[in-house]
């Protein structure tokens, strides 16, 4: 089973969009991603690579709708074994893809496409009947479906002002003219005629309803002044949890980064069965750039500086 290795640049690329993507994928596997970045897991690429050598890859190992971060990293490293034995020399940006950000997803996706091209045979492949009926992807993010009415209402409202009502909404108007104009004509009276007593005191009790109004609106004004307050704590709580999930990323890739170097030398010595040592130590107490070991004596107290 020869394979035809493809290498991508902005000149070699195909200039699809997105959507033209998204559609070639969805198509293909009987899936349906909403996003690009969706493919992150690594499942439709281990279906992908079924397609292309029917069985390279072990499907019934591959989890298909898992919310797991274990489970993408399962995917691609049965992903990476499988290339690996078909000859495929792409090296896989995992610790970018499983991210989810769309321009790594996307640009790994165009690499593929042409790979995916320059491989194909023709042969027929049924992607739903190779995994078993599962959906590709389940639908778990139900807020998503959630906020689609909200797109399509508000359109509805413009129809109102076609101008096939038009002439609806004038005859409304006309009909409705004739009252509107005599609740002027007889309070008129009232403020002209002072005499007549009833009237005057119905119409001066009409003028004078809307005085509770500034009541309403300074309790108004200390409610909002609430809110506003409430939503600065939100945002700022918010502010200090994004640098906390920042720090805890890099920490995670940090020390995820540590572990594939130390699987990359396992690998290369498999056949050996040994291993250096002194490199999975150096590998283990490397440090980053500022990174500051903590003291001797706050170790000692049982009190670790991070």
């Amino acid at each position: 089973m020869s394979v035809v290795n493809v290498y991508a640049t902005s000149a070699t690329t195909d200039n699809m969009s997105r959507h033209e993507m998204l559609m070639w994928v969805n198509d293909c596997l009987q899936s349906n991603f909403g996003k690009i970045e969706d493919m992150h897991t690594g499942a439709a690429y281990c279906q992908f690579t079924d397609f292309l050598f029917p069985g390279s890859i072990q499907l019934r190992r591959v989890k298909w709708n898992s919310n797991l971060e274990l489970d993408w990293l399962s995917n691609w490293k049965l992903l990476q074994t499988s290339w690996k034995t078909l000859g495929v020399d792409k090296i896989v940006p995992v610790e970018k893809l499983i991210k989810g950000k769309f321009q790594d997803n996307f640009e790994f996706l165009q690499w593929f496409k042409k790979f995916f091209d320059a491989n194909f045979d023709g042969h027929e492949y049924n992607p739903l009947e190779a995994r078993g009926g599962e959906p590709l992807p389940t639908d778990v993010k139900p807020g998503a479906a959630s906020r689609m009415p909200a797109r399509t209402t508000m359109p509805t409202k413009q129809p109102v002002r076609s101008t096939s009502n038009v002439s609806v909404n004038k005859d409304q108007k006309r009909a409705q003219a004739p009252p509107a104009r005599a609740t002027p004509a007889r309070t008129a009276p009232s403020h002209a005629t002072p005499s007549i007593g009833g009237s005057a005191r119905a119409v001066h009790a009409t003028a004078t309803s809307p005085t509770p109004a500034p009541a309403h609106s300074a309790a108004d004004l200390q409610e909002i002044a609430n809110l506003r307050r409430e939503l600065d704590e939100a945002k700022q709580q918010l502010s200090d949890s994004d640098g906390v999930i920042v720090s805890l990323e890099k920490e995670r890739d940090f020390y995820f980064s540590k572990l594939r170097q130390i699987e990359v030398i396992c690998q290369d010595n498999e056949q050996i069965g040994t291993v250096e040592v002194s490199r999975v130590l150096d590998i283990l107490y490397e440090t980053e750039e500022g990174f500051a070991p903590p003291d001797e004596n706050d170790v000692e107290n049982g009190e670790e500086v991070y």
